[in-house]
């Protein structure tokens, strides 16, 4: 095979080597989203944050090929990445997704995960106290009546 022929073959295969995000809005965002830094797009994996909060978008992250190199800390920085490019305050991580892309013997296995934007419908209250856990003390424990010694009858 000629130097030519491998550089467009090796140009193709990585055309179809990468990850592709697919966005679909859900909800209108309770303000205005701009681009904002990476960094500060919160990340969470166990469930939506308790700050209120709007579903804004679903994003799903799939690999474009079987040949993709890309998995889950490849799929995970570009949502967060396309999360900051639509101004979103969080991403919750859903599912991983899973399908067979052809058929017989030239089936491959296209994998993704599932993620969702997600706009504070309020600014955070930085001069609010935080939260202070109340403990209760023990209630304490009984005292044992007094006993009184009493001495035996004269006779």
């Amino acid at each position: 095979m000629s130097i030519k022929l491998s550089f467009i073959v090796g140009l193709a295969l990585a055309a179809g080597c990468g990850t592709a995000i697919q966005t679909t809005v859900i909800n209108r965002a309770p303000h205005p989203m701009a681009p904002r830094p990476i960094e500060s797009v919160e990340l969470f994996s166990a469930g939506p944050p308790a700050r209120p909060h709007i579903d804004v978008a679903y994003f799903e992250a799939e690999a474009e090929s079987g040949a993709s190199f890309d998995g889950t800390p490849e799929f995970i920085t570009k949502l967060r990445n396309n999360a900051a490019a639509h101004g979103c305050d969080g991403l919750v991580l859903g599912t991983s997704t899973n399908h067979s892309d052809g058929g017989g013997r030239y089936a491959t296995n296209i994998h993704g995960i599932t993620a969702t934007c997600i706009v504070y419908t309020a600014p955070p209250d930085w001069n609010a106290a935080p939260p202070v856990a109340t403990a209760t003390a023990p209630a304490p424990a009984p005292t044992p009546a007094p006993t009184v010694a009493t001495a035996p009858a004269a006779n």
